[in-house]
């Protein structure tokens, strides 16, 4: 009898895992992504309350919220990335102007010295 006992808790246990990985509704994924951005924190209460309104089980909820989350977090980086990237390659351009500039100047400042030069040994 506790074999019994053990197939019929393991055939529910397969059944509730079965429930918990079912494909989301585009409904659900929508009220999901809109609880997601009223607030990214998941506190107990709510994600009670919004298994309750959805369906789903609590701990698909708090799962849910946990990936998007990580996805949320890994475009935010690739975001920052993208613009220090920009942001370095406006410098780059910048510094090479600048470089540029400053041979230019050096040049004109060598002309006036032999210039200078050139004069005073006139003089």
């Amino acid at each position: 009898q506790p074999r019994r006992r053990r197939k019929k808790n393991q055939a529910e246990g397969e059944d509730a895992a079965a429930m918990r990985k079912r494909k989301l509704s585009e409904e659900q994924v929508n009220m999901l992504e809109r609880y997601f951005g009223d607030d990214h924190k998941l506190e107990s209460e709510r994600k009670d309350r919004i298994a309750a309104d959805l369906g789903l089980d609590p701990r698909q909820v708090a799962v849910w919220f946990q990936n998007r989350r990580a996805r949320w977090k890994s475009k935010k980086l690739e975001e920052e990335y993208l613009r220090l990237k920009a942001e370095h390659e406006n410098s780059f351009v910048e510094k090479c102007r600048l470089e540029t500039q400053l041979a230019k100047l050096k040049e004109q400042l060598d002309e006036a010295e032999r210039e200078i030069q050139r004069l005073s040994e006139r003089g």
